[in-house]
């Protein structure tokens, strides 16, 4: 099948929705797909070529469409810049894709639904959040597209609730590519000899925050981690992730909560590190703040769980409904988002108990099984 992936924004993109978009065309592409990724010639800070940047098969094809570009247009205002190239980009995608026939368009973003919904190919629109305005409006796009993808349970939920049929919504998380860790040690990587003695690592591996300003969790895993520090618990932090200003204000906090000494900050790093980051760690953490924000509550579906999964690390989790969708007591300790001490207890607990910690990383690493990429492609294309 010719399949057109639709994109809306840089790619590639130091973004994690980039590498989700990336996994999810060479899955199709190993499936035995002809893809082609469309996207938009917009300002980007990353000179790589995308194959490159994320090891993206040789047959996979990249096509930039020409357009304006409101970031480059020093007379736009600001708050129109991204208008002004979403009004552009559309254009050159109706073109292109009236001289470029395909067997399904495949797309990601809201925005561009009604332009893609133009061409006569079947739509697979996949959803990682929903848009806040015209809701019944965009209910009624929904209704014209072949299949819908929902991330997590609770967005199915609200869509449905916004008119769009149930017949036409699969729910699929996120996945993860076992290959990358095949070669996980299945215990951590011995300390450097000048490092403190051995002691268990604490980790996190993901980026800091989501949509530039919305923290996720790492706040409330200092506080934790300085709750052990007082009950007498010797371990220590890794947080691998960015953005880099982030790194900076959460060094600062780890200061202020006396534990700066224990708490290494990675930064961001490459995703072909990502399992060796986790691969340092005794136990993994999916922390998140007390909000009742949609992200957390519904849209959900972290990339950093299936990678704890197939490393076989224990994990320790904020209860969130999405999460629920993949996780169970049987995989996860799980604890109240936004809550410092019972996320303490929970890494405790983990920590204190060595047969526990084997127990949910054996179970983990059987359950990702099932959500592999191209397990997952396979059922999203089932119809």
């Amino acid at each position: 099948m010719r399949i057109t992936y639709v994109f809306h924004g840089r790619f590639p993109t130091e973004k994690a929705h980039g590498h989700q978009v990336a996994q999810v065309c060479t899955a199709l592409s190993r499936l035995g797909h002809a893809v082609t990724i469309v996207a938009p010639t917009v300002a980007n800070n990353i000179a790589a070529d995308p194959r490159a940047y994320y090891g993206l098969p040789s047959d996979v094809c990249v096509e930039r469409l020409r357009h304006s570009d409101g970031f480059s247009l020093p007379l736009v205002p600001g708050f129109l810049k991204y208008a002004v190239t979403l009004l552009g980009y559309r254009r050159a995608l109706r073109s292109y894709l009236g001289h470029h026939p395909s067997d399904l368009l495949y797309l990601r973003s809201p925005y561009l639904l009604r332009t893609v919904l133009r061409a006569t190919t079947p739509v697979l629109l996949e959803l990682h959040d929903l848009p806040r305005r015209k809701r019944a409006a965009f209910a009624r796009l929904c209704n014209r597209c072949t299949r819908i993808v929902c991330l997590t349970t609770p967005l199915r939920k609200e869509l449905i609730e916004r008119g769009v049929h149930p017949s036409r919504i699969i729910v699929e998380g996120d996945a993860v590519d076992l290959r990358r860790f095949e070669q996980t040690p299945p215990s951590p990587a011995p300390l450097p000899p000048d490092e403190l003695p051995k002691v268990p690592v604490i980790g996190y591996v993901g980026s800091l925050v989501t949509r530039d300003t919305l923290e996720k969790g790492v706040r409330e895993l200092l506080q934790a981690c300085a709750l052990l520090t007082k009950r007498g618990m010797s371990f220590r932090v890794k947080i691998t992730g960015g953005p880099q200003r982030w790194v900076e204000a959460y060094r600062a906090l780890a200061k202020d909560f006396g534990i700066a000494s224990l708490v290494h900050f990675d930064g961001p790093v490459p995703s072909a590190d990502v399992p060796a980051a986790i691969a340092a760690c005794n136990v993994c953490v999916y922390p998140a703040p007390g909000t009742n924000h949609p992200y957390f509550r519904r849209d959900t579906s972290p990339l950093k769980v299936f990678e704890y999964l197939a490393a076989g690390r224990p994990i320790v989790c904020a209860d969130l409904p999405p999460l629920r969708d993949v996780l169970s007591e049987e995989t996860a300790v799980f604890c109240p988002p936004g809550d410092p001490a019972a996320l303490a207890d929970a890494l405790e607990k983990v920590l204190r108990d060595p047969s526990l910690a084997t127990s949910l990383a054996a179970r983990g690493k059987e359950l990702v099984r099932h959500h592999t990429w191209e397990e997952r492609m396979k059922r999203v294309l089932s119809f």
